[in-house]
């Protein structure tokens, strides 16, 4: 349609052919003109005396003025977007993929090429009805085919002479609705009961509203022009919004005009009774067959080029991009369309296609708008319309496209939309890709920041605590996956994990560093692992460790866990002061014994047969009861469902044993957790501590032993030597988490 409007301009005016294409065009002949083509078509002669006698003039006022209100502002939105990049071929389609991602350009382009293609047959329908009553003995569908197959014949074999078609009908637009308005005062002296009662029907407001709506649309098509005017920030504007107002100023005059000449009971019944009305009827029939024929034909060269668009951007096969002959007609395109259309003819009419297309007309005008709106909203650098509105005025505009789709028909609403969603989800799994940028990425943005600084002002809740892992690999060659697979099966997607790998200092190169960076984060994507990815250069793994620590995180999106899988034994004694840092700054800590934890993973491969294993300290309880937080949320994930959490501990004597037992039991009912309970006897509980664990949880899944945090006065070396002790007794058990909580980790909040 965009390519064909332009092409009818430079045929209308051929004369200023060469100063045209120097200076551009003007607001009437570039924007006005084929506005007003595309606005007045068969509603205006065959519907809306109909509208008037089942509603009555005020009703039909309000329905005109909603329409036009929702069209007005749309066309304020697309004049924005139109003044701020050059459109392309497909017109809405390429404004929506280019602004929202190839995914929701797909998803809305093609119900709107689908429209487009009814809306052919919506006109063509509309001119063998007009046809049917001067030849009743001619069916309306033998009509309508045969219309349809002469147009497709001349857009098909002679854009020439279908272009040429065009230079009479805005006059003839014009001298039928002079015949019209000259008409009437012959015909029926107006009575009393035309202004009183309103008739009596079957059909709503919004039944209505759907079948006139279409008269509105259509306006969308000038703004693939805006790259061929003098001045687009001027004339796109002016031109579409003095198109609609003009428009809008008949569409009221008509209804007023034909209330005070014909009754309400025949403007009902006679579908052409402003032809019976009109000084020169003949006059009224030509504007019929002008407007209906020209939407028709207008559509059968537009729409085809949307289709070639979907193709030549990969949704659609690619064969129906292809062109023929010097003029380039995308000609299996336009074969597509009259199969289409002609099952629109077949088994259609005005009154069954009109809300149909309204209903795709206010998803796709209701899209344009959030775009719009979103863009003025974000107020990104790229965004510099030469053509400025308000974002409310946008977002209005969305808003009230939604409410009319549900007051229409909730149902059909509902319906449309799931189609949508359909479509946008087969576009995805396709993993469709553009080689433009779009707002996506922005409009992430914008949500994040707003909900970002509404967590930093915000006091924080125990009831929400949750883990938000910030996991160490040793570097980036053999980043370890089973860490990230024990974190996941944690958060499950719903906390914050990040992947910190470290490149040796001599390799410091950002490409290098971001090539590194894609390639595990799609590794990780193929998994189904959730976390950000941060590269780091450093020398020495522990000092890459203690600047995150430091530094990481922003603002209250702060990891609170970290994940290790231990260091080499070179840097041990760097590792303990990296574990006191971590203690100081507040954080859990969980080193993962990588050795052994490679039994997890992968972990859809392999059934789980342990249980998970908590060993209980009395002397650190708050380590204690994050392993408990820790082994629940492990067991709710799907692998780990079916296992046990064993809470295990060691005392002196019987007496105590009955005592631990009364007391786990009793945290398990408390705090409502599933928990089988262990208590063994020892007469010597720390010095066989090890050795007991060894032999109880040698058939665990996995196991949870407390570690200490170092001492106020402890050396580094004392503290090492303990890491050192602790990690090499974890290498003979199976899957180990060495656990340390924060003295600020709520945990009687979250076990209440």
């Amino acid at each position: 349609m965009m390519t064909f409007l332009s092409t009818v301009r430079e045929t209308l005016f051929s004369r200023e052919k060469v100063e045209e294409k120097e200076k551009g065009f003007g607001t009437f002949i570039g924007v006005f003109v084929p506005s007003i083509l595309m606005l007045f078509g068969v509603i205006i002669f065959l519907r809306l005396g109909w509208i008037v006698g089942q509603v009555g003039l005020s009703t039909t006022l309000m329905i005109v003025t909603s329409a036009a209100f929702i069209a007005f502002v749309t066309t304020l939105s697309m004049t924005a977007i139109a003044t701020n990049i050059e459109i392309g071929k497909g017109g809405v389609y390429y404004i929506l993929s280019r602004s929202l991602g190839i995914e929701i350009g797909a998803a809305i382009g093609l119900p709107l090429y689908v429209k487009q293609s009814l809306s052919i047959a919506f006109c063509v329908i509309g001119f063998a009805e007009s046809l049917h009553d001067l030849i009743p003995q001619w069916p309306i569908v033998s009509i309508s085919i045969g219309t349809l197959i002469v147009l497709t014949a001349l857009a098909y074999f002679s854009l020439s002479g279908a272009l040429k078609i065009q230079v009479f009908i805005f006059v003839s637009l014009i001298a039928s609705l002079i015949s019209l308005f000259m008409g009437g005062g012959e015909f029926i002296s107006p009575s009393p009961e035309t202004f009183t009662p309103e008739p009596a029907t079957s059909l709503g407001f919004w039944t209505i509203f759907a079948i006139f709506f279409p008269a509105m649309t259509g306006v969308e098509a000038t703004v693939s022009l805006s790259g061929d005017l003098r001045k687009p920030e001027r004339s796109l504007p002016l031109g579409t919004l003095s198109a609609l107002l003009v428009a809008y100023a008949i569409y009221m005059l008509i209804p007023v005009f034909l209330v005070k000449n014909v009754s309400l009971e025949l403007l009902s019944a006679d579908p052409l009774i402003m032809q019976n009305i009109a000084r020169i009827p003949s006059l009224i029939i030509l504007g019929i067959w002008g407007a209906t024929i020209s939407s028709a034909l207008g559509g059968l060269l537009g729409a085809p080029r949307m289709l070639q668009a979907l193709a030549e951007d990969g949704v659609v096969p690619r064969i129906f991009a292809r062109t023929f002959g010097k003029d380039k007609q995308p000609r299996i395109a336009t074969l597509t369309t009259f199969c289409i259309s002609f099952c629109g003819v077949y088994f259609g009419s005005v009154n069954v296609l009109a809300p149909l297309l309204a209903m795709i007309c206010l998803i796709c005008y209701g899209v344009l708008n959030f775009s719009a709106g979103f863009e003025t909203l974000m107020a990104n650098p790229s965004w510099r319309p030469r053509f400025r509105i308000h974002w409310s005025i946008s977002m209005l505009g969305a808003l009230l496209c939604v409410l009319t789709m549900l007051m229409i028909d909730a149902g059909a609403a509902i319906m449309a939309v799931a189609l949508i969603i359909l479509f946008y989800l087969i576009a995805k799994r396709r993993a469709l890709s553009g080689a433009w940028d779009d707002m996506r990425y922005g409009i992430l943005v914008f949500f994040s920041r707003f909900a970002i600084y509404q967590l930093a002002y915000s006091k924080s809740v125990a009831k929400s605590w949750r883990p938000h892992f910030l996991v160490f690999s040793k570097n980036t060659e053999g980043y370890s996956n089973n860490l990230l697979e024990f974190t996941q099966a944690i958060s499950q997607s719903k906390g914050f994990l990040t992947m910190a790998s470290f490149v040796p200092q001599e390799l410091d190169n950002e490409k290098e560093k971001q090539e590194l960076k894609r390639t595990i984060a799609k590794d990780l994507q193929k998994q189904n692992i959730q976390a950000l990815v941060h590269i780091m250069h450093t020398h020495k793994i522990t000092a890459g460790m203690t600047q995150m620590i430091k530094s990481y995180g922003l603002g209250p999106l702060q990891p609170n866990t970290l994940v290790f899988g231990g260091v080499a034994d070179n840097e041990s004694q760097e590792f303990a002061q990296v574990m006191k840092e971590a203690y100081l700054k507040h954080f859990n800590v969980v080193i993962l014994n990588e050795n052994r934890s490679k039994d997890l993973l992968p972990l859809q491969d392999r059934k789980l047969t342990g249980d998970i294993h908590i060993w209980w300290d009395e002397k650190n309880i708050e380590n204690s009861e994050l392993m408990l937080i820790l082994s629940y949320m492990l067991q709710t994930s799907p692998l780990w469902k079916k296992t046990r959490i064993c809470l295990k501990g060691i005392v002196d004597n019987e007496t105590l044993r009955k005592q631990e037992m009364e007391k786990f039991k009793q945290i398990g009912v408390s705090k409502r957790l599933p928990l089988d309970v262990e208590i063994l006897v020892s007469d010597e509980s720390r010095a066989c501590f090890y050795p007991l664990v060894e032999e109880f949880s040698k058939n665990a899944g996995i196991v949870f032993i407390s570690m200490r945090a170092p001492k106020i006065n402890e050396s580094m070396e004392d503290y090492t030597t303990y890491l050192n002790e602790i990690t090499l007794f974890s290498t003979n058990l199976p899957p180990t988490a060495l656990v340390l909580s924060s003295k600020s980790t709520p945990l009687d909040n979250i076990l209440k």
